[in-house]
């Protein structure tokens, strides 16, 4: 598995439980479990070292791990950018187990919920601030080892302290939430604004809930009545079930005939951001998710004549330690937003449900045991 960066791992590190313990290549090491996607369909559950902190980093005992869309996606073949082998999982939570000589973080024995991605912090994109699109980001679970395991190595940058009140699954989603959070910032939803939000999987969930906390007015576009019932906990003024009624009819009546000024895709599909194209009024916003590689065709007429801003939008910006905060207190829509809980022994079983989009699903949480 390729890592955008690699350090020589150290030698010793901080254990829980009192003192120091010396560890180098050649200690023997405690067999921890972990899950590795070898392609598609093909989940593989074996015994590896437990990860030895390296100075500067942290070994996390894995509390919470969730499967993602793109997760689902690498698992069913479908994802455009396919990474083989890897070891998933990019939304999780945990307590930090152990420490590097180095590591100037939280201490052994916090509680944290874990950005996944780590900058190069030499890029155009870092240079002007933007690390969540930088040019060599490295993701745990897509660029180097994740946490479909017990155990995974962390970056102090990456580690925020969540509270005892705060369960380890919702902690996890934190990750999901500031993806919704950043496409929000993206789209600079002002209060009052008509958001149109595509799709109430997780992600698009927490679209509806940071346009909310934004104070703008949302509608949800979603055809499964599960997703829909909760997308009204979450915030949404009108969820529609575009299979059964016609989207940009209840469009207009929401906009009192202005078209939308944000309409954000979190459906992952190219047809739906096309149809966004359809929906968004004058000098509105478009938001992109998708990783689709199919073509979405934009008319030049449409784009001048209305001043569109179309956008993508990668990870996040936002502050781990706010958004925490907002999750503690939605703690309820976020226990429901997590719909299938599994032990380690079968996250295979898990990632085939969220392939096949089992009834009633929206989120699933793998939980290590102990």
């Amino acid at each position: 598995m390729n890592l955008v960066r690699r350090e020589r791992i150290g030698p010793l590190c901080r254990r829980a439980g009192g003192g120091e313990e010396r560890r180098g290549r050649g200690a023997n090491r405690t067999a921890v479990k972990a899950w590795f996607l070898l392609g598609p369909g093909q989940l593989e559950l074996r015994e590896v070292p437990e990860p030895d902190a390296e100075p500067q980093a942290a070994v996390v005992r894995v509390r919470a791990v969730c499967i993602c869309g793109s997760d689902a996606e690498c698992f069913a073949g479908t994802h455009p950018l396919p990474n083989y082998p890897r070891l998933p999982g990019h939304e999780f939570s945990g307590e930090v187990a152990s420490v590097g000589a180095d590591w100037q973080g939280a201490p052994v024995g916090t509680r944290v919920a874990v950005d996944p991605a780590l900058a190069c912090e030499r890029c155009y994109a870092c240079r002007r601030g933007r690390h969540n699109c930088c040019a060599e980001v490295s993701i745990a679970g897509v660029h180097r080892p994740g946490a479909m395991a017990e155990y995974v190595l962390c970056r102090a940058s990456q580690l925020h302290p969540i509270p005892d009140s705060m369960s380890y699954e919702t902690a996890a989603v934190v990750e999901t939430l500031s993806i919704g959070a950043q496409a929000v910032r993206r789209a600079e939803v002002q209060p009052d604004d008509r958001v149109v939000v595509l799709g109430a999987g997780p992600i698009g969930l927490c679209c509806v809930l940071m346009s909310r906390h934004s104070q703008g007015r949302v509608l949800v576009s979603e055809p499964l009545p599960w997703r829909r019932r909760l997308a009204a906990d979450f915030g949404a003024e009108v969820c529609v079930d575009p299979h059964s009624e016609s989207l940009a009819d209840a469009v207009a009546e929401f906009t009192a005939g202005e078209g939308a000024n944000v309409v954000i895709d979190a459906t992952g599909e190219t047809s739906a951001a096309q149809s966004a194209l359809a929906l968004v009024g004058s000098a509105g916003r478009v938001v992109v998710l998708s990783l689709s590689e199919k073509p979405m065709q934009v008319q030049p007429w449409q784009l001048v004549r209305q001043e569109l801003t179309i956008l993508g939008s990668r990870l996040t910006l936002s502050d781990f330690g706010g958004l925490i905060a907002l999750a503690l207190s939605r703690t309820a829509v976020f226990e429901k937003m997590i719909t299938q809980r599994y032990p380690m022994e079968e996250a295979e079983q898990a990632f085939r449900a969220v392939r096949d989009r089992a009834e009633g699903l929206v989120k699933v949480a793998i939980l290590p045991a102990g």
